[in-house]
């Protein structure tokens, strides 16, 4: 079995070429994700199955917390108890 890729790139090779950013989509990739999610929610009925909708809450909620971290508070004052 061989591979047409190189297992060992020399240090050439990895200057040459700039490693991809896993967390960048093309908009074919972009386009093809959108088409498989309008897919599957014609394909249950337009409803939400149980899994579905306890992983929206929990992305929601975390993502509510995040902002509510990230967001200065006001300075506490010492003569309110």
């Amino acid at each position: 079995m061989s591979s047409s890729a190189n297992p060992n790139p020399s240090p050439d090779d990895r200057r040459r070429r700039p490693a991809p950013d896993p967390l960048t989509m093309t908009p074919a990739e972009k386009l093809i994700a959108e088409w498989e999610a309008r897919h599957d929610v014609a394909a249950r009925g337009a409803r939400a199955t149980p899994g579905a909708v306890q992983h929206y809450l929990s992305e929601t909620r975390s993502r509510e917390r995040c902002d509510e971290a990230a967001r200065p508070r006001p300075a506490h004052r010492a003569d309110r108890h």
